[in-house]
């Protein structure tokens, strides 16, 4: 009994030291915690969002960034735009979450100032960021094309200067250029009786390309610009730059009359200067005005003039996707519920450029910028990709072809002036349709 006792008790043993062993050996490994998408933010930010389909440990993680103008001239666009990219992000990370790729979005405020636009992609680069989107003015573009090129740092912008319908490697625009914007301007002068126009803009890349355009496309109509005065848009010569210039536009003006328009070639805040000394101006006070993708829904322009702007009937055009086209709508849709606001302006265009990028990587696999340009030129080409602006295709300089416009004007509404929606330019068949809402700024 006592040999038998002993047997039973090794065995015991044994078992207990094989248990324990496996133990040691196998530990269950813990499921890795979620993340979520941040909230939209006005500030330079990281916004990320973890697929859900695919393990931790399969995950991808790609960067990009945005330089975005959260501050200056162009805030009121920099700000919404950020929250387009924003969800534009997040929507990437549930489309592509089988593939096993998690975007990152980094961002810089850029302020529109073409020096820091340099210095802030300099410092994303160094970040190893080789994927940038948003760029917004064109003066900006001009600044870091070089940089870009030279390091292989994929660019997508909305910059429409026609003096960067250029070779541009590594640069793909997702509005169209300026050249289209003057064909809305020039078609609605001649729609609206116009025979004289005096012009007062920016004197930057962007102003001076658009200006341009406007007088090469109002020779068609023979319609006569009779001035054009640049100023100085920096913020320490705000707002004698912009007096100045009012001031020579009113005297080679000369006379008002239903014949006469003021067009605004400027950004927000320097366009709220340019208001300012227009309101009280005797000759151009009593003319049409018309505006720019760039000051219209402007905030600072709208409280520096509102009344001013509806008594001149004041329009001006943004490029913009067919306001009944499904992919915008479901675009618009999705943006208020994350923004908390209806999009305006560049928000779909602004979303666009950085939805291409990833859908090229998530499609490819690959995050060389090399290989990414070769195939958005591919898809520009196609029109393979199709976001919230629409079909995206691209000529031969990485610009976007085949535009068409919102009209956009100011009226009074319950006693406030208001942006509204006035009317649709289709870049096909160049033809204008008056909204409902829009007629009473169609009237003479």
């Amino acid at each position: 009994m006592a040999s038998k006792t002993l047997w039973i008790a090794v065995a015991v043993v044994v078992v207990v030291v094989v248990a324990a062993i496996a133990a040691l050996v196998y530990k269950p490994s813990a499921p890795a915690a979620p993340t979520t998408s941040s909230a939209p933010s006005a500030s330079t930010s990281t916004t990320q969002a973890t697929p859900t389909s695919t393990t931790a440990a399969s995950v991808k993680t790609v960067t990009i960034g945005a330089l975005l103008p959260l501050t200056g001239s162009l805030q009121f666009m920099g700000v919404s735009g950020q929250c387009a990219i924003q969800l534009a992000v997040q929507d990437a990370n549930q489309m592509f979450a089988s593939k096993g790729i998690q975007f990152q979005l980094v961002v810089q405020d850029s302020a529109c100032d073409p020096t820091a636009a340099l210095q802030k992609l300099q410092t994303l680069y160094s970040q190893g960021i080789r994927f940038v989107a948003g760029l917004t003015c064109s003066s900006e573009l001009s600044a870091v094309k070089n940089f870009a090129e030279q390091n292989h740092i994929l660019i997508t912008s909305i910059s429409t200067s026609p003096l960067l319908a250029v070779p541009k490697p590594y640069i793909f625009r997702l509005p169209p250029t300026d050249n289209a914007q003057a064909k809305v301007l020039a078609a609605l002068y001649h729609m609206l009786g116009i025979k004289r126009v005096v012009i007062v803009y920016r004197a930057d890349a962007w102003g001076q390309g658009l200006t341009q355009a406007i007088i090469n496309e109002t020779k068609k109509y023979g319609i006569q610009v009779v001035g054009a005065f640049g100023y100085d848009p920096s913020p320490s010569a705000m707002p004698a730059a912009e007096q100045a210039a009012v001031q020579k536009a009113s005297a080679a003006l000369g006379t008002p009359g239903p014949d006469a328009a003021f067009e605004i070639i400027s950004f927000d805040q320097d366009g709220a200067a340019v208001v300012q000394a227009a309101m009280n101006d005797p000759v151009l006070s009593k003319v049409r005005w018309f505006g720019t993708d760039s000051n219209v829904y402007g905030t600072a322009i709208m409280q520096a003039g509102g009344q001013a702007l509806a008594a001149a009937k004041f329009m001006g055009a943004v490029a913009s996707p067919n306001p009944d086209d499904p992919h915008y709508l479901h675009f618009a849709n999705e943006f208020k519920k994350f923004c908390g606001h209806a999009p305006t302006g560049y928000d779909p265009y602004y979303y666009d450029t950085a939805m291409i990028i990833m859908e090229a990587i998530a499609e490819t696999g690959s995050t060389d910028p090399t290989v990414i340009n070769s195939v958005l030129e591919q898809w520009g080409k196609n029109g393979t990709y199709v976001g919230a602006t629409g079909p995206v295709y691209f000529d031969q300089y990485h610009d976007r072809q085949y535009a068409s416009y919102l009209i956009v004007g100011v009226v009074i509404v319950n006693g406030t002036p208001t942006w509204i929606n006035a009317g649709f330019y289709n870049g096909t068949t160049g033809q204008i349709t008056v909204f409902p809402q829009g007629q009473a700024l169609f009237s003479s």
